[in-house]
């Protein structure tokens, strides 16, 4: 009992530390930004609201890490799940604070991949554009996966399909849950940001009554409970850290809320302040899920963890019927709208990824192109929501998370190695809403930490290299046999002219 309130203990300081140094961020974004000043034309209309965006990042982050991944990794971790959170919000803070600077001065849907094109060369950056347009098309898959999962579990738990069709039942949810929020995204950003706000708002409602209700079970009965908590490693410390890399998908929504660029409104300020909003928000909520959801419940036989680990992605659902009012009802309707806003918006991040590669000629032209009506890059939504419908069919959802998180960190690698170019490259000729202090200490750590998961999560589910070599060799084909010539005929254009300042 010793051991675990000491770890306790460590994980508020951890905590507090990881509030302030967010909030001291928060700060440094500019108060005054000149907007107007050297912001490129879009073809996207801008009537996103800082808000929007936040509660696009927070409705990816809190998605499938809680309700699909969090009993899966607590197998492999036990109660050491909670740090495992922690850590994956202190590496996610040092890549994030890598997209506000980079997003607050090139303010374009693209991401990632725009900075990598003006770093890092052409192959390169066709490279993080194929990587990050598979890496939001595997999320949403998991999403969609994950929704289906939960809806089926309901239709069995109801009666109304048999047992043994569950699994297909999940795929063909899964599939018709895709096709409806493809629309969605085709009817607009305002739309989307509406539906998406509604749906994030709900779950957060959710997982407070989940968090309190477990809280008062641990603090009512605390001398049984934390019991639940001993060993904290259980499988040691390798197991934490392969819980980090399976859940790390769970962090990105730095990336989704920089994609929104070209349709926020005074984005060189919104964008820093909307991804350390978001990341003090959906942080210490996954800290406090992982302890609610080992902490609160009791089994009669074996560990709480291995009964989580056990349940898989519908270990929360099993938790939350011991302890929370409505119980396993509530938390699978939080399931349900959950994967929907992350699957939301990573429809939404995956098709502006395409469309800019599209625009550049990266991609067939089709993709860059805007619907006349809604203003949306119909083609690469459609083209987005194909690749995620073969992938549901295809894949089971701890090898879809497994592969997305190798591509994610690939992606932020090239993502912190640019930002150190870019700040040698342009130094101060552009105008940026937020810098990264301490530079370049903080990329570099991210690089480190990103490279370090990385090693655990292909120890862990080596599938994944499969994958993610399969989905390389055939860009690496695409761009020999026809991104290449587009940029010998067509050439390159990087976006950063379009944001220096005027001398």
């Amino acid at each position: 009992m010793t051991t675990a309130i000491f770890y306790f203990l460590l994980l508020i300081f951890g905590l507090i530390l990881f509030f302030i140094i967010s909030y001291l961020q928060l700060r440094r974004v500019a108060k005054e930004v000149e907007e107007e000043e050297a912001l490129g034309e879009s073809v996207l209309t801008r009537d996103l609201t800082e808000f929007d965006i936040t509660m696009v990042g927070v409705g990816a982050m809190i998605g499938a890490g809680i309700f699909v991944l969090t009993g899966i990794a607590a197998g492999f971790a036990g109660p050491a799940l909670i740090f495992a959170f922690l850590l994956n919000g202190f590496l996610t803070f040092l890549t994030a604070a890598a997209y506000a600077e980079l997003g607050s001065a090139v303010p374009e849907a693209g991401g990632g991949y725009l900075w990598v094109k003006s770093a890092m060369g052409n192959y390169q950056a066709f490279l993080s554009g194929w990587m990050s347009w598979f890496a939001h098309v595997v999320a949403g898959s998991l999403y969609a996966l994950g929704f289906g999962s939960y809806f089926a579990f309901l239709l069995t738990e109801a009666h109304i399909i048999p047992e043994y069709l569950k699994e297909s039942a999940t795929v063909i949810i899964a599939i018709i849950i895709i096709l409806t929020f493809a629309f969605i995204n085709f009817m607009g950003s305002s739309e989307t940001g509406k539906v998406g706000n509604l749906i994030t708002i709900t779950k957060l409602i959710i997982i407070g009554i989940f968090i309190l209700s477990g809280l008062w079970v641990i603090l009512t009965n605390f001398s049984v409970q934390i019991k639940n908590f001993d060993p904290f490693f259980p499988n040691g410390i390798t197991a934490m850290f392969m819980a980090m890399g399976l859940t790390f998908i769970a962090f990105e929504g730095h990336e989704i809320i920089v994609q929104t660029g070209e349709e926020v409104l005074k984005p060189r300020r919104s964008i820093p302040r909307a991804i350390f909003k978001a990341i003090m928000i959906v942080i210490p909520i996954y800290c406090l899920v992982a302890i609610t959801a080992i902490g609160a419940i009791t089994v009669e036989n074996g560990s709480t963890w291995k009964f989580l680990g056990e349940a898989g992605e519908l270990g929360i659902a099993e938790a939350a019927k011991q302890f929370m009012p409505l119980g396993a009802t509530l938390l699978l309707f939080g399931g349900l709208i959950s994967t929907l806003s992350a699957l939301n918006a990573t429809i939404y991040s995956s098709a502006r990824v395409s469309f800019v590669m599209g625009r550049d000629k990266l991609l067939p032209p089709q993709f860059g192109k805007v619907n006349f009506w809604r203003r949306t890059p119909h083609i690469a939504i459609i083209g987005s929501s194909i690749i995620m419908i073969l992938i549901v069919i295809l894949l089971p959802i701890r090898s879809v998370a497994a592969a997305a998180d190798v591509m994610f960190l690939l992606l932020f690698l090239q993502v912190n190695l640019s930002l150190y170019r870019i700040r040698k490259k342009y130094s101060n000729r552009l105008n940026y809403g937020y810098k990264i202090p301490w530079f370049p200490f903080i990329p570099f750590m991210a690089i480190a930490g990103k490279i370090f998961i990385l090693i655990f999560l292909l120890i862990l589910e080596p599938i994944a290299i499969t994958g993610t070599l399969i989905w390389i060799f055939l860009g690496t084909a695409l761009w020999f046999l026809y991104s290449k010539k587009n940029i010998q005929k067509y050439g390159f254009q990087d976006s950063f002219k379009n944001y220096f300042l005027k001398s």
